[in-house]
């Protein structure tokens, strides 16, 4: 895999309601550095932009701390705005014609729910009489806030991308995926949950969950290096709570995709575990322990800068943007 183009240092960045979070990737296969600061509550809110000018300023002194300027970018769009669905289109219909058709049946026969979609699609080939055909769809105005934001403080946005890609980017690098499985894929984060299934590696399936957030129950800490991370100051029955609802929605989720979404034809082979929640250890440790399946995780630092310190696991889904 040629990862790293050109040999010129890119950055990739994952921007969240709570997090601001990059690497920056250089040549001969090696990274430069990362980072991360914590959003105030409402800069963000649901993937939306509310703060436009405080968020500016906390990218600015990002970007001069760690000089990015200039540095060509990708990035993960935000994941309240990704829609995934399958549909079936004429057969006649040929690979290159597929998205120009998916844009002219938009209200007619596919409906999505924003009015500006940006669409990709993927070809599963022929099922019976039709076409199956994975939608990807984003909002165009939300990838035009962020592309305008990013130029607005000196970097060269090239690349959008969608969290769960990079993720599924990463454990593909890890040489542990295997076409025939069905994997659920499990990011859990401050405030919300992402499931997604991948099979002979394509994603088939997308939901997301709200998880409460109470600030109370967290505290914002800057270690010697400067980042800053959301530490856990909650009690212990709030914690399970919250994990007895996350175990509910993935149950929920396993059993829709087995009787619904395959129609009793597959089910879960594999759990790949990922996320920032400060208690994601002890959210694996709950899952493995109730979903009887393999897993893997990507919970451990599995990359080092060239100075060889360790990338935390938080950054998994800005190195997949760099795998890319």
């Amino acid at each position: 895999m040629n990862i790293f183009k050109n040999g010129i240092n890119r950055v990739h960045f994952t921007i969240n309601d709570r997090f601001i979070r990059f690497v920056e990737s250089g040549k001969n296969n090696s990274f430069i550095g990362y980072g991360q600061k914590c959003l105030p509550e409402g800069i963000i809110v649901e993937g939306l932009i509310k703060e436009p000018e405080i968020l500016q300023m906390m990218m600015e002194e990002l970007i001069m701390e760690n000089k990015l300027k200039g540095k060509k970018l990708s990035f993960s769009v935000p994941d309240s705005y990704i829609i995934l669905r399958l549909v079936s289109v004429p057969i006649e219909i040929n690979e290159e014609e597929i998205v120009g058709y998916l844009y002219m049946e938009l209200g007619e026969t596919i409906h999505l729910p924003f009015e500006d979609p940006v669409i990709e699609a993927v070809d599963l080939g022929i099922k019976g009489t039709q076409r199956e055909v994975l939608l990807i769809a984003s909002k165009e105005s939300i990838l035009n806030e962020y592309t305008e934001m990013f130029e607005s403080v000196s970097l060269k946005p090239e690349i959008a991308d969608l969290s769960m890609l990079s993720l599924y980017r990463l454990y593909y690098h890890l040489n542990v995926s295997k076409e025939e499985e069905h994997l659920l894929m499990i990011q859990i984060g401050l405030d919300n949950m992402l499931l997604s299934v991948f099979h002979q590696r394509k994603p088939l399936l997308l939901s997301q969950f709200k998880l409460p957030f109470d600030g109370s129950q967290y505290e914002i800490i800057r270690n010697r290096r400067g980042q800053e991370f959301f530490t856990w100051n909650g009690k212990g029955d709030q914690f399970d709570t919250l994990s007895a609802e996350v175990l509910v929605e993935i149950e929920r989720f396993m059993t829709y995709y087995k009787f619904n979404f395959t129609q009793g034809s597959h089910e879960v082979t594999k759990l790949l575990i990922a996320g920032d929640h400060p208690h994601m250890t002890s959210f694996q440790e709950k899952i493995v322990s109730t979903v009887d399946l393999q897993f893997e995780s990507l919970l451990k630092p599995l990359f080092q800068t060239k100075k060889k310190t360790n990338i935390p696991p938080v950054y998994a889904e800005c190195i997949g943007l760099a795998l890319r």
